[in-house]
């Protein structure tokens, strides 16, 4: 017996593990599902698609170059970079750190790059 499907809530991640666009998706894929009377192939196609569609996106997003977005998005992107750069810094130890430091900084400013 598969308790999974007659307990589902005790078997799925947590909410705040769930990244909100796909917990979105999940909701999206229920509406439709409900509306039209899809099969479980076409929901989990639908799920399929919504997840291209969000990677192209992206990669709309990758591509253009922050000066081409609006001041407020700039500032946001800079400060998401600012986050990744704290939290990867904190996995270091002190000497893997201090050489990332060294040798992640600007040309000019006492670093490689």
């Amino acid at each position: 017996m598969n308790t999974g499907l007659l307990l589902p809530n005790l078997w799925t991640a947590p909410e705040d593990s769930v990244p909100a666009e796909v917990r979105g998706d999940a909701d999206y894929v229920a509406v439709l599902a409900a509306s039209y009377g899809l099969s479980a192939a076409q929901a989990q196609s639908v799920r399929f698609v919504l997840q291209a569609a969000r990677e192209e996106e992206l990669a709309v997003l990758r591509a253009a170059e922050a000066t081409q977005l609006p001041p407020a998005l700039q500032a946001q992107l800079l400060a998401a970079r600012a986050r990744a750069e704290q939290r990867l810094r904190a996995v270091l130890t002190h000497e893997q750190r201090t050489r990332y430091d060294a040798e992640s900084r600007p040309a000019g400013r006492g670093g490689f790059r």
